[in-house]
């Protein structure tokens, strides 16, 4: 039980880390193009790259926000129930979340593929794949959902403490 715990928040760690050097990149890029657009002449498909950059920036994030409790959260409700239905709640939307990511990742990875072997969509300008970025929009939604899971778990066994 304890390796997948371990091999899940590696694999988000992995990708805090991809979000945080495609972050550092667009930041630089970002700076580059704004310079050189008022000294020398414009970057070339600078928007493109940076809504390309931002897809990858997101779908890394996911899995390292839901590890860290950082998405948004309302507890005004559920907060005035008893700690077993509180952690009945919890459990319950964890799963939902991991069903509703997982079914998002296997539609998005599908439609990579097909995209990939059939006829490839691109961006506008530079002729970017979108198949690359769909199979990044997969793997976030997979992760954000193996992270889900491990908060299924977490809610399961504090339900079985509380229940004791």
């Amino acid at each position: 039980m304890k390796w997948i715990f371990s091999t899940v928040r590696t694999l988000s760690q992995f990708g805090k880390w991809i979000a945080i050097a495609t972050m550092t990149l667009m930041m630089l890029f970002i700076t580059f193009a704004v310079v050189n657009r008022e000294l020398f002449t414009p970057v070339v498909g600078d928007v493109e790259l940076v809504r390309l950059g931002m897809v990858v920036l997101i779908m890394f994030g996911l899995a390292y926000s839901q590890a860290e409790d950082a998405h948004v959260s309302i507890g005004l409700l559920v907060d005035r129930f008893p700690e077993k239905i509180q952690h009945i709640i919890d459990a319950a939307a964890f799963l939902c979340t991991l069903v509703i990511c997982l079914i998002i990742g296997w539609v998005t990875f599908g439609v990579a593929t097909e995209e990939m072997f059939g006829r490839p969509r691109s961006t506008d300008l530079l002729e970017i794949p979108f198949y690359p970025f769909r199979y990044v929009i997969a793997v976030g939604f997979v992760l954000w959902g193996l992270e889900a899971f491990l908060k299924v778990l977490h809610a399961v066994s504090l339900l079985r403490k509380t229940s004791q």
